[in-house]
């Protein structure tokens, strides 16, 4: 009985939510975990296609702009237990294709593009529909005690997927690693129609379709201010987080040889990252934003982040570079992860798919491809790595503004529900 109660105090849960809060749990648990043994495998074909991230960049977004009007055609015209384990079984079907055409080093160059595109494509889209599907169930008070909590979950997957990864690409190989994943995937799928029915029995709720203009999602973000906001600081981030990828695709490209060892190495990366954001999000975030406030907490993380370029500016190495990458991902994964998904808790049902979906996918993969090119542009005139950092730092001043207005938005829209 103590133990039980140490628990709900530590998560914070209150009577009833177990059941909901351990399927979804679960559930992101193996759909991190299987995305998360395939991003070394990414990071690897990065460093080898260095020259040209900034064209495969491009052809990301230009995949996501075909795909948003496609899934906001589901969402419009399917219900929610229809069209999520939908866009799930197409991704798995997809991952087929790799598993049969991958062979490690040896890799045709399109292939390997293809799944740099790919997994780009997958991660954003089926982390999006996760959320939406999790801001649609769970309530705002809910969801500030409990996001964290899921967010934990992810992150035990992101955590194992990558050590798996290390522990099977020298030894086994990158098909294997697929197959692993593809299986996490086909589990993930499971437990999202298991979550779906649970919640339409114990809420007695109707999950209509939501009906609507396929455009719709992308036209409420341009007249929403709040929403603008939100594209706003996704924006200032990706300067910044892409910045750190791109330098650090380089680096190994310069320091580390082999396709698997650059695997095992981005592996590692990706595990220190997850420790530290699982750590984030099971004792600190929820009681972060309880104690100081969505604004507040909004603002650390620019501002933590931009001491860490302060350094990359006075000295350079891939050590510290990729420290400086975990640090900017933990917090991305461990703070601003789980409070950015709070920030559509507040939004109807229509923004929470198709809006947030636009936002997520399309908006995000654009400022990805700006980024890019603004790195390509920058080192093409002969700047060294650290002279941009010290030039990044303006942005991350404009991105602690406009997470400071993000976050006071939500807490009116907050108090407005209450």
């Amino acid at each position: 009985m103590k133990t039980t109660s140490l628990v709900n105090r530590l998560v914070l849960v209150e009577e009833g939510e177990w059941p909901r809060l351990a399927i979804a749990f679960a559930y992101f648990f193996f759909l991190l975990g299987g995305y998360f043994m395939l991003r070394p495998i990414r990071g690897t074909v990065a460093a080898y296609n260095s020259d040209v991230l900034h064209w495969l960049y491009t052809g990301t977004f230009i995949t996501m702009l075909i795909m948003v009007p496609v899934f906001g055609f589901l969402v419009a015209r399917f219900r929610r237990g229809q069209f999520i384990p939908g866009i799930y079984l197409f991704f798995s079907a997809n991952l087929l294709f790799f598993i049969f055409n991958f062979d490690g080093a040896d890799t045709a160059i399109p292939v390997q593009r293809a799944f740099y595109i790919w997994l780009s494509v997958f991660n954003l889209f089926v982390v999006s529909v996760f959320w939406s599907f999790m801001a649609d169930i769970f309530k705002p008070g809910q969801a500030q005690r409990l996001f964290g909590f899921i967010m934990a979950g992810g992150s035990m997957g992101a955590i194992i997927g990558p050590s798996l990864t290390a522990g099977l690409a020298v030894e086994s190989g990158e098909q294997v690693v697929m197959i692993i994943s593809l299986a996490c995937l086909l589990i993930a799928t499971l437990l999202a129609v298991v979550l779906g029915r649970f919640q339409q029995k114990t809420s007695q709720e109707q999950t209509e379709k939501i009906g609507g203009s396929v455009w719709e999602g992308a036209i409420s973000v341009f007249r929403s201010k709040y929403l603008l906001f939100a594209c706003l600081m996704m924006l200032l981030h990706n300067l910044t987080s892409t910045f750190l990828y791109n330098g650090l695709a380089v680096f190994v490209d310069q320091t580390v040889v082999g396709f698997n060892e650059r695997t095992v190495f981005f592996a590692y990366i990706d595990f220190a990252v997850q420790i530290i954001a699982f750590s984030l999000q099971f004792f600190i975030t929820s009681r972060l934003i309880k104690s100081l406030g969505m604004p507040r907490t909004l603002v650390g993380v620019p501002l933590f982040l931009a001491a860490g370029f302060v350094l990359l500016g006075s000295t350079m190495g891939l050590v510290l570079f990729a420290a400086v990458q975990v640090l900017q991902r933990s917090m991305n994964y461990g703070i601003l992860g789980p409070a950015k998904e709070m920030l559509f808790t507040v939004v109807d049902r229509e923004t929470k798919y198709k809006s947030k979906n636009f936002i997520d996918t399309a908006v995000y993969r654009g400022s990805d491809v700006t980024a890019s090119w603004i790195f390509k542009g920058l080192t093409s005139t002969g700047l060294g790595l650290g002279q941009i950092a010290l030039a990044y730092l303006p942005i991350m001043g404009l991105w602690a503004w406009g997470a400071w207005r993000l976050g006071s938005l939500y807490q009116k829209q907050l108090m407005k529900d209450l």
